[in-house]
Formats: structure tokens, sequence, C-alpha cells
């Protein structure tokens, strides 16, 4: 990055100077060809005023010839001049005109014209031609007045500036470019301090952050949203951690109790119905790893597949499905199963009776004899819809509440006595929630009873 934001600094120092060297240089041509002109102009004003007064013009003249002469220089553009009567006799002439600039180089006046111009180069030299016609002769034909500036010392000029503007140019894009090189590696330095702080963060230091506060406003977004990157990878991190330990220990009791069912089994030879028992037994543990299997495998899918097919779905015949598989049990268990309300919810209905199901066989586990579960939906003002879970049960301690859904979470004591739980349960609603871009809560009152809300936001 330093590199190329040299490279823009150059090519703006080159972009900027260029156009600024181009248009001082083409202004000081146009200024000089101007001038020129003008200075041309003025000396054939002279001469002619001088040849409107003969026989003193041409002595006069002569003079202007000499003195032109005398004060050309290098860094002077030289002045030459010819008169020539009507015959195109040459009655004044700058010494070695003849040769540099014959009468033939110069242009001719056009009928009705008194003067004419030309622009010529001759070798290595360019020259300004004026022809212009003088009258006042003795004999009244017009007189012919030929004057040329020499632009060789101008040219020379020019040349010496351009040389100059090219060193000047590259002289400032190099001096551009070690200052945008300096800038660069100053600008770009907290990006460097932030790659080096980056670096040393390894999965045993995700607790390190890099800070907002010691950075660039610039930066200070981004240092920030890396620590809030490092604070969701340290904390999947250790969940990730602690699901592995809970699930090895989940996984431990049921395959510790088969091994050690196994070995009485072995240890010495049993009737056909001590064998039987023991398969049968065997099944039960078999039938909870499973289990946990599958509900394992759903939250991975839940987790990885991100979204949920929804179509609309009547609420009311939703829990009433839900009502139905678990009507005998309640009843059994003498706990009155009711519910109430409705509306549309757009879900997957397979997802949406599994969540509604995990729901109601915690409540009913939880819930003692006499008790109630009730099942309830209701849109609300945003247009949602909410469908609530309530019972009557033993309640769930405050400081439970938030980790009710963390994989194999179970609270004690009061819950520790399932044997048939996987504390799967209410990770696996969550989840299902999430796919639906939905929301799980869950408020509870010791002694009193808990209600889970599950909110189904309004599609846009």
């Amino acid at each position: 990055m330093t590199t190329w934001l040299t490279l823009y600094y150059a090519g703006a120092a080159l972009l900027l100077l260029g156009a600024a060297s181009t248009l001082f240089y083409l202004g000081l041509q146009h200024r000089l060809e101007e001038s020129s002109w003008d200075s041309l102009e003025e000396k054939v004003g002279v001469v002619t005023r001088l040849l409107e007064h003969m026989p003193a013009g041409t002595r006069g003249v002569a003079q202007q010839v000499r003195e032109e002469a005398a004060i050309s220089g290098n860094f002077r553009s030289r002045f030459l001049l010819r008169v020539l009567d009507a015959h195109r006799r040459v009655l004044v002439a700058t010494p070695g005109m003849a040769t540099l600039l014959p009468d033939a180089l110069f242009p001719w006046i056009a009928a009705g014209a008194s003067e004419a111009r030309a622009d010529i180069e001759r070798g290595q030299r360019r020259f300004l031609l004026v022809s212009q016609a003088i009258p006042g002769a003795r004999d009244g034909a017009p007189w012919r007045l030929q004057a040329a500036l020499d632009m060789t010392p101008a040219q020379r000029l020019l040349a010496g500036y351009l040389r100059q503007v090219v060193l000047v140019l590259a002289g400032g894009v190099l001096l551009a470019a070690a200052i945008g090189a300096a800038i660069a590696r100053r600008g770009l330095k907290p990006v460097a301090d932030i790659t080096r702080a980056a670096s040393g963060i390894g999965a045993n230091r995700l607790h390190e952050r890099i800070g907002a506060s010691a950075w660039p406003a610039e930066l200070t977004s981004l240092a920030a949203a890396f620590d809030a990157m490092l604070e969701r990878l340290q904390q999947s991190f250790e969940r990730l951690a602690q699901f592995s330990a809970d699930l090895a220990h989940e996984l431990r009791t049921p395959i510790n109790n088969l091994i050690g069912e196994a070995q009485v089994a072995l240890a010495r030879e049993r009737s056909p119905a001590e064998y039987i028992e023991v398969l049968h037994s065997a099944l039960e543990e078999y039938a909870r790893l499973a289990d946990m299997i599958d509900r394992m495998l759903f939250l991975a899918y839940a987790e990885h597949s991100g979204v949920a097919e929804r179509v609309p779905l009547e609420a009311a015949q939703q829990m009433q499905a839900v009502l139905e598989f678990y009507q005998a049990l309640a009843e059994e268990s003498g706990i009155a199963l009711t519910s109430r309300g409705g509306g549309v919810v757009r879900a997957d209905p397979h997802l949406l009776r599994r969540a509604l199901s995990n729901l109601v066989s915690n409540a009913l586990k939880y819930t003692p004899r006499g008790g109630s579960v009730r099942l309830e939906a209701e849109h609300d003002a945003r247009g949602g819809l909410e469908l609530r879970v309530i019972d009557t049960g033993v309640g769930i301690p405050a400081q439970h509440l938030p980790r009710l859904t963390d994989r194999f979470y179970r609270v004690d004591p009061a819950r520790a006595g399932d044997p048939g739980g996987s504390g799967l349960g209410l990770a696996i609603v969550k989840s299902i929630m999430s796919l639906h871009g939905g929301t799980l809560t869950i408020e509870s009152t010791v002694g009193q009873g808990t209600t889970a809300r599950l909110y189904f936001p309004k599609e846009s």
C-alpha cells in the first residue's frame, strides 16, 4: 500500500506540475510571439516615418540600420531591414541581408493591401517577415520596405526555459514521491501496529484486545470491530470447549452404563430371562444415545443452514396438534392442557411443532399434579405473532434463566432428577427461532410457574 500511495503522490505531482509547466511554457511562447511582432511593427513604423521625409529619410534609415546592427546580440532578436525603390533597386539594406534573406523570400503585397506578413524557417533559424509599400517616392511610384526579425535568440530562450522546466518537473516528482512515501509510511503506521497486535493473538490469548482508544479516528472503528470479533471468537471458543466437555460427560454416562451392564451380565452364566432384562436395559441406553445424536445433528443443521422454509400456518391448528399429541400424558399426570387465541404465522410446520413440543414436554415434566399447561397465540401491535407456553410448575431460579438455552445445561436441584433429558431441548428451540428470525424468552418465578415466549416478527 505504501508503494501504491507513493506512486499516486508522484503521479499527482507529475500531473499538476506538468500541467502548470505546460501552461507557463505556452504562455511564455505566446508572449514572445506577440512582443516580437509588436517590436517588428514598431521598428517598421519608425522606418516608415523616416522615409516620409526624402532625401533625409534614406540617411536616417541607414543610421537606424547601423545602430540596430551594433546593438544586436545573443539575447536580442536581430532586426534586418531593406528598402527597395520602384525598380527593385536596393536603397538601404542591413549588411549580409541579401545572402541571409533574399528578396524572393519576403511575402508579396496583394493588390489593395499595404502590408504582408510571413513566418519562415531558414536552416536552424526562424524569422518574422514584413513587406510594406511606402508611398512618397520622387517619381510617385511606391517604394517597398522589407523588414525581418531573427527569432533565434527567442528560440534559445524558450529552449533554456524548457530545460529548466523539465529539471524542475523531474525534481518535483522525485520530491513528491519522497514526501509521499514518508507520509504513507507515517499514515499506515497505525495499521502496521494493529497488524502486529493482531498477529500476537492466538487461541490461548483470545482474551487480549487491540483497544479502540489508541488509534486515529479513521481506524478506531476498525479496531473496535476487530475487538468485537475477538469477543465473539472468545465466546464461541469457550462455548465450544464447554460443549465438548458437556458432550463427553453426557456420552460417558450411558456408555458406562452399557459397559457396566455387559460386565455384570458376563460375570457369570445367567438365565435367558436375565439376559433379556439386560438387553432391555441396554436398549433404553441406546435409545437415549440415539436421541442425543439426533438432537445434536439437528442443532448442527440449524446452525449451518441459516434459514427455514416458511409457509403461512394457522397458529390455533398447530397448537391443537401438539395438544392432541400430549393429551394422554397430561391426563395421566393429572395436568390440564388447554389452548386459546390464534393467528397466522409464517414458519416451517415441522420446526414449529418441534419447538412447541419441546416446551410442552418440559412444562409437563415440571408441573405437579393438579397444575395446568396453557398454549396461547396473539398478534402484537407490530404485526408479529407471539406463541406462549405457560405452566404452573415448580419454576426456575432467576440465576439460571440466562443459561437455560445453553447445550446440556440443567437446573439443579429441581431438574437434576430427569434421567430422560439431555439438556438440549431449549437449545433446539432457540435454534429454531433463530432460523425464523424470531426470539425465545423465558420468564419464571419459583413456586408459581414458567412462561416461554416464541416471537415471530412480521415479514417485511
